[in-house]
């Protein structure tokens, strides 16, 4: 896999040596195009450093893939970041009068376009034309921030952050027809449930699983909805928060026409009768009784029209494998993944140990990361 960077005279430039280095980590080849006015600001020898190729205007041989028509042949994705006013407004229009240019235009492949620029320039109307003519030839627009620019003006115009811009890369990249636009919803984490108003009953789940799923679900082309307990962020991905099932469950009500449900959340088994007071030490002597009562099922109630898939978590081996064929079937899924704990699977390791139930067989033991555990959960929750 290859991707071409395109970097043009911005003064955000710097950010794409990083952007570079994301995509090696990922095992991805990188190429670089370089704008005439860049080498205003740079050696190219820092890019033939770190690049497999670079292409710019004092380079350029017929007698090898380095001229304008060759030199993006053998990539699958264009990257053009930082995008110039100038160079945004050339590639619209068709005048390709630099090497630069005629590159990205003698590229037949699948574009991204992440702007920066001042404000001004940015939203001048001509800018803004060329943006929504490329966008609609279906190029991807990245769209830029608001901060404090280079020339110290505050506004909209700054590079996106380079995760969005590799993640947006990553989507286009490993998209798959299996998932792509497919609409999803994903929950993870711990629910709370109230003792009183200021304590409750909780869990240990950290929510990883929930999330490389939910990040996987994104680069494989999918519109996913993330539900979760704690801290996430992730462009592309709609993330909103609950804390306990009761705020879980009214989330969800929203999504019943999604094509998946991946309910990896730990959801209560069973909830206190919430107290009106804080309770107090002294108002017991040496032990406390708290009432609780069965919790709602969300999954097994859960009046939804796509695939529902499930987790489940065991303790003990003897009757986990049971006990997941009766979940799979009350709860009328499509797939079930176990896990049971022991030495290897404990909460907030990044790695465990799944199997997984499709109602007739229970596949071989998944012993991996959560990253790779997740696109074998994605794979199967495809094929049922």
């Amino acid at each position: 896999m290859k991707v071409l960077i395109a970097i043009s005279a911005s003064i955000a430039f710097y950010k794409s040596y990083e952007l570079i280095s994301m995509f090696k980590k990922e095992g991805i080849k990188v190429k670089a195009l370089l704008s005439k006015g860049l080498l205003d600001f740079v050696n190219p020898i820092s890019f033939e450093a770190l690049c497999e190729e670079v292409l710019y205007e004092n380079n350029q041989n017929w007698q090898n893939n380095l001229n304008h028509i060759a030199f993006s042949k053998d990539c699958d994705l264009i990257i053009f970041a930082p995008a110039s006013v100038n160079s945004i407004n050339k590639l619209a229009n068709g005048i390709c009068d630099n090497l630069f240019i005629q590159t990205l235009i003698a590229a037949n492949k699948p574009l991204i376009i992440a702007p920066a620029a001042n404000t001004n320039m940015y939203l001048h109307f001509s800018t803004q034309e060329s943006l929504e003519k490329l966008r609609k030839n279906n190029a991807i627009i990245i769209n830029p921030v608001c901060k404090e620019l280079a020339c110290k003006d505050v506004g909209v115009g700054a590079l996106a952050s380079v995760e969005s811009i590799f993640n947006a890369a990553k989507k286009e990249l490993f998209k798959i027809k299996e998932f792509e636009n497919k609409n999803i919803l994903i929950t993870g984490g711990a629910c709370k449930e109230d003792i009183d108003g200021v304590r409750c009953i909780s869990n240990y789940s950290s929510g990883k699983m929930a999330s490389a799923l939910a990040k996987q679900a994104y680069f494989y082309g999918a519109n996913v909805v993330f539900l979760n307990s704690f801290n996430f962020s992730f462009d592309g991905i709609k993330s909103l928060n609950f804390s306990s099932s009761k705020e879980l469950w009214d989330l969800m009500q929203e999504y019943k026409n999604y094509d998946y449900l991946f309910m990896v959340a730990a959801v209560s088994d069973f909830v206190p009768i919430k107290l009106e007071h804080k309770l107090n030490r002294n108002e017991f002597k040496d032990e406390l009784n708290i009432k609780i009562k069965a919790n709602f099922d969300l999954v097994k109630n859960y009046d939804f029209k796509g695939k529902k898939i499930a987790f489940k978590l065991e303790s003990d081996e003897n009757i986990a494998f049971n006990k997941a064929q009766n979940a799979f079937f009350d709860k009328n899924l499509k797939l079930l993944c176990l896990n049971i704990l022991g030495k290897n699977v404990y909460f907030g390791n990044d790695e465990s140990e799944f199997y997984l139930y499709d109602g007739k067989n229970f596949s071989n033991k998944i012993v991996a990361d959560k990253t790779i555990i997740a696109k074998e959960i994605l794979k199967a929750a495809s094929n049922v």
